[in-house]
């Protein structure tokens, strides 16, 4: 089957999911929408029920709003009021994209929404000074993202009542989404909209028909199949049957076979992609790296790592004391995985990007960084493994030829070094070491002999 694919398909984390209820143990995953709770006073629910949560002016997370999955620790809050004064607010709490902060001191602690976290996350028992109950904690940078949604515990009945009265008139006021204005629903996307705000609404670009902007998914059938089972291809209609095609297997992204991409320098490398980048080093050295592969750097300015550049002329200075008769250009294919960028001197993660998950750092050029006074761009590779020398880029004449015979002896024996055999599986066709073999199983929706590493499997029973 073909669908063309003209449009987009879009994850959205707001209001749209009940919230979940997680156990405090368990890490809250990335756009979920889970049940927390707040600590408060009578007064300040008020206030929260009538006009929103505020960013608090600090915390041991910095700014934000503090909550908890941990209902038992919401009820010990305000810490010094009596408990004829605090009330429990059951929340929905859409937390983005979440950063876990366990340790005293972390890098991040403070600075977590700077590099794009709109949750911190603090696990139980995992020994924060700040913590001393043990009991898990989140603090929320933007405020919107919390809704109150129910009183969970109040002092008496009478306060009770008059919460539940409050959220229940902002609730049918507000049509229940804590907005401004009436409630409608656009007649495209089927999703709510304000009267102040309505949806934009064009037509598709390919087959004419009306789409709203803030549609999750729009597919195109444009340019249907001729003569297929699936689509009738009158002159005069265009009329795409539905498909069911059960899914009760995997799909999964791999970085280590996609083709490599020539990159501008000024250009920011995309996570998973596999790049052209060069290396200089002496002769003696690049005969050693093509035949046992990269070793790991003790340092630098990025710490530990393989040092490389996508700037050819960079590479062509190293090493900086050696006579140009003793430089060596290697060309590289480099996955570069996960990339974070380091543009400044003393960034918080300078050295420590591969601890918080990192595979690169790419230092782009002209930033301004003392230890760049090229101002060329450069990059860290943690894993000497993601760097393949893959050809010679510059190289004294009477070397050249030896070392590029090297390179393709390597090509031809790529166990050499490793100590292993190399084979390729027979189902996923993907290369494999005698230590360790792919697992191979049954499939559970239709029977058939698949391998956990296969990137893709769509199983076809029932049809």
């Amino acid at each position: 089957m073909s669908v063309q694919f003209s449009g987009w398909e879009v994850v959205d984390d707001g209001a749209s999911f009940p919230g979940v209820e997680l156990k405090s143990s368990q890490k809250p995953q990335n756009r979920g929408v889970y049940i927390m709770y707040h600590g408060t006073s009578i007064a300040s629910a008020r206030l929260i029920i009538a006009s929103g949560f505020k960013q608090s002016t600090g915390g041991m997370l910095g700014r934000g709003v503090y909550v908890s999955r941990d209902k038992k620790k919401a009820c010990h809050y305000p810490l010094n009021s009596s408990t004829s004064d605090r009330v429990v607010l059951e929340l929905h709490v859409r937390v983005g994209r979440v950063k876990r902060i366990d340790q005293d001191n972390h890098p991040l602690q403070y600075t977590w929404h700077a590099h794009g976290y709109d949750t911190a996350w603090v696990p139980p028992r995992c020994g924060l000074k700040a913590v001393r109950s043990g009991l898990e904690e989140d603090c929320v940078f933007d405020p919107k993202r919390v809704k109150v949604v129910a009183i969970a515990n109040a002092p008496n009945g009478n306060i009770l009542k008059e919460l539940q009265q409050l959220l229940s008139k902002k609730s049918k006021r507000h049509g229940g989404r804590g907005g401004d204005g009436a409630p409608d629903v656009c007649a495209v996307c089927k999703r709510k909209t304000q009267q102040g705000a309505p949806h934009v609404k064009q037509r598709c670009w390919e087959c004419g028909q009306n789409i709203c902007i803030l549609m999750s998914k729009h597919f195109c059938p444009a340019k249907p199949r001729q003569g297929g089972d699936d689509v009738d291809t009158d002159s005069s209609r265009l009329v795409v049957r539905k498909m069911s095609l059960p899914f009760y297997g995997w799909e999964v992204t791999y970085d280590d076979d996609s083709p490599r991409v020539e990159l501008r320098e000024a250009q920011a490398p995309k996570d998973r992609s596999v790049y052209t980048m060069y290396h200089g080093t002496s002769v003696a050295n690049a005969r050693l790296i093509i035949a046992n592969g990269f070793k790991q750097s003790t340092g630098g300015m990025l710490g530990k790592g393989v040092y490389v550049s996508r700037d050819r002329k960079k590479a062509e200075r190293y090493p900086l004391h050696n006579n140009p008769s003793d430089r060596v250009v290697l060309e590289l294919g480099v996955r570069v995985g996960r990339v974070k960028r380091i543009d400044k001197d003393n960034h918080p993660m300078q050295y420590t990007w591969s601890t918080q998950g990192y595979d690169t750092a790419w230092v782009p050029p002209n930033c301004g960084m003392k230890a760049v006074p090229s101002g060329l761009e450069e990059d860290c590779v943690f894993d000497p493994k993601r760097v393949k020398v893959v050809g010679i880029a510059k190289a004294p004449d009477t070397v050249l030829k030896e070392l590029q015979q090297l390179v393709a002896n390597s090509k031809r024996n790529p166990s050499e070094g490793s100590g292993d055999t190399v084979d390729v599986c027979s189902l996923c066709k993907r290369k494999t070491q005698q230590s360790s073999p792919h697992i191979k199983q049954a499939c559970w929706g239709c029977g058939q002999n698949i391998c956990s590493l296969m990137t893709k499997h769509v199983c076809r029973n029932g049809r």
